[in-house]
């Protein structure tokens, strides 16, 4: 009997179904998103507020677009005292912001004209909310206070690592505060494991994040893999400023 009941544990141990690795970190990453945007629409207002939360913005969206790209007044321009771009627990963009104003009525006369708004072939969606920032552990680990200033560099090959990247840009003024001149990007949510081939770069100014932008965006990085035999390998670089 004993012999019969270990056989049958045995074999069901055995007939558990394998997990496969690539498709749990797409589900990993689709719980994420999913649970980063229910926690942003636990705030939606039924009456109007100093904040309106436009959703469904085309993907490179900035402040500037969002000032003087939607054919707004001048006087709704000036009363914008505020712009707040959203992320997921990966830093991933959620295509949506948070705009800010110094009256209701402006914000009130905003919501109303982008919710009519087709922007770069995409229709506007726009809800006051009641927080002008939603807390999100990711972004204050790797952005803290230092919004405008840390750009996300992306398409390294996995084996290049941080002091390298501080190597190659050290022309720039990369600083080191409470945030990290460079360090690797998370890959996984609130665990913070690090994501392979990406970095984010924390600069001085506002100015100089952006000329790195200009200067590094689309350019190549070479393996220097000769020594191994292998042909040498062209990567396309990305960045991106997180506002």
């Amino acid at each position: 009997m004993l012999q019969q009941v270990s056989r049958s544990l045995f074999i069901s141990a055995t007939d558990k179904p394998k997990i496969d690795p690539v498709q749990h970190r797409r589900e990993t990453r689709r719980n994420d998103t999913a649970r980063s945007r229910r926690s942003l629409a636990q705030d939606i207002s039924p009456t109007p507020t100093k904040v309106v939360r436009v959703s469904n913005l085309p993907p490179g969206t900035t402040a500037t677009d969002i000032r003087h790209s939607l054919g707004l007044t001048d006087h709704i321009k000036t009363e914008i005292s505020a712009v707040h771009f959203e992320f997921d627990f990966n830093l991933r963009a959620l295509h949506s912001c948070r705009v800010e104003f110094f009256n209701t009525s402006s914000a009130s006369e905003f919501a109303l004209h982008a919710s009519k708004k087709l922007f770069a072939g995409r229709k506007l969606q726009a809800v006051f909310v009641s927080r002008k920032i939603v807390p999100n552990p990711t972004r204050d680990k790797y952005i803290g206070n230092s919004l405008g200033r840390v750009v996300f560099l992306y398409g390294y090959p996995q084996h290049v690592h941080k002091h390298q990247v501080w190597d190659y840009y050290r022309n720039y003024d990369l600083v080191d505060t409470t945030l990290p001149g460079v360090q690797q990007a998370p890959q996984i949510g609130e665990t913070f494991l690090v994501r392979r081939g990406a970095f984010l770069l924390h600069f001085a100014t506002e100015a100089e994040a952006r000329r790195f932008v200009r200067d590094v965006y689309g350019s190549t990085y070479i393996s220097k893999t000769e020594d191994s035999g292998q042909p040498k390998q062209e990567y396309t670089l990305k960045a991106r400023i997180l506002q």
